[in-house]
C-alpha cells in the first residue's frame, strides 16, 4: 500500500476513481482553489504509483506520469484506494487505458489499420495486496465503464504477471504475432461469428498447429487448424496446372512485343536464299 503525507479521502469518495487529462477524480466537486489543490495531490499520487509500476516491471522510465496524462486526451487512469488504511488512507493500485490507431496483423497475416483500438497501457497492484481479488475488481470496473471486453483489448508490453492475470481470469492464452509491442489475442478481429479455426480450445486433443501466415519467418509459428491446412494444400494442387497454363499463354509485352525489322543476313543463313543483285553491287561499290 502507498500512503501519502496528505489525506487522500477527499479525493477518493469511492474506492475506485477515474482520472483523465484534467488530473481530477471524476467524483470531484469544488471551487478553483480546491481544484488546484486536488490536481497537485493527484499528480503526486499518479507519479508515485507510476514509478512503483515501472520498478515492478524493471523499466528504466515510468510508463505512467501525471504530465503524460495531462497531454493525452484519449487516456484514462483508474485508481484503487483503501480509505480506511492508516490515518490518511492508502492507494493500492493503478490501471491506465486508452485508445490508439494501430496497424495490426490479423490471424491470416494480413495488415489492418484499426482505429481507436482499446489498449491496456499500465496495470499495477501493490505487492502487499496482490492475490486478493483487488486487481480483478479494478479491471472489471474499467471494462464496465469503457464498455470493453477483454478479448478486444490490445496490451502494450505486458509483464508476465499481467499475462498470467488475463489467462487466469479471462482464459486468454493464444496470441496473434505482431510487429510492434502490443499483444493481441485470437478473437480480437472476430465480428461475433467466430469460426472453428479461431475458437479458443483447451486440452491435449486440439494439438498444436501452424499457419500459412507470411509473418511466420519473422515472428515464429502461429496457429491454424489441421483441417484448414489440408484444404489449403488441396487448393494449391488444384491451382498449380492453371497457373502453368496462364504463364505459357502470356504474350510478350512492352519493347519485347514490338515487331523486329527483317535482317538480310539472317534470311541468308536460315532460308538459304541469296541476296539480290542490287544488294551485291551495293557492297562491291
Amino acid at each position: 500500500m502507498v500512503e501519502f503525507r496528505f489525506d487522500i479521502r477527499p479525493l477518493f469518495t469511492q474506492p475506485i476513481v477515474k482520472v483523465t487529462s484534467n488530473l481530477l477524480p471524476h467524483t470531484f466537486r469544488g471551487d478553483r482553489r480546491q481544484c488546484l489543490d486536488a490536481t497537485s495531490k493527484m499528480s503526486e499520487i499518479i507519479d508515485r504509483l507510476g514509478q512503483l509500476s515501472a520498478n515492478a516491471q524493471k523499466l528504466n522510465t515510468p510508463v505512467t506520469t501525471a504530465q503524460r496524462l495531462r497531454m493525452s486526451e484519449n487516456q484514462t487512469i483508474y485508481l484503487l484506494a483503501d480509505i480506511n488504511q492508516g490515518n490518511n488512507g492508502a492507494v493500492i493500485g493503478l490501471l491506465k487505458v486508452g485508445t490508439k490507431d494501430l496497424y495490426l496483423f490479423d490471424e491470416t497475416g494480413q495488415t489492418r489499420k484499426v482505429e481507436n483500438t482499446p489498449c491496456i497501457l499500465d496495470f499495477y497492484i501493490h505487492e502487499s495486496r496482490q492475490r486478493a481479488g483487488l486487481g480483478k475488481d479494478l479491471f472489471e470496473t474499467m471494462l464496465a465503464d469503457e464498455k470493453w471486453t477483454p478479448i478486444k483489448c490490445s496490451v502494450d508490453r505486458p509483464s508476465e504477471k499481467l499475462l498470467g492475470f488475463l489467462k487466469k481470469h479471462y482464459g486468454l492464452v493464444r496470441t496473434i504475432p505482431q510487429a510492434n509491442n502490443f499483444v493481441l489475442y485470437e478473437g480480437f478481429f472476430d465480428d461475433g461469428s467466430s469460426s472453428a479455426a479461431t475458437k479458443q480450445t483447451n486440452g491435449a486433443g486440439n494439438g498444436m498447429y501452424i499457419t500459412n501466415s507470411p509473418n511466420t519467418q519473422l515472428f515464429g509459428a502461429t496457429y491454424l487448424g489441421e483441417e484448414n491446412n489440408k484444404k489449403r494444400m488441396q487448393r494449391h494442387l488444384e491451382a498449380t496446372p492453371n497457373l502453368a497454363s496462364q504463364i505459357t499463354q502470356i504474350s510478350p509485352v512492352g519493347r519485347y512485343g514490338a515487331r523486329r525489322p527483317t535482317c538480310s543476313m539472317a534470311e541468308i543463313i536460315h532460308s538459304g536464299t541469296t541476296p539480290t543483285k542490287g544488294a551485291e553491287s551495293g557492297r562491291i561499290s
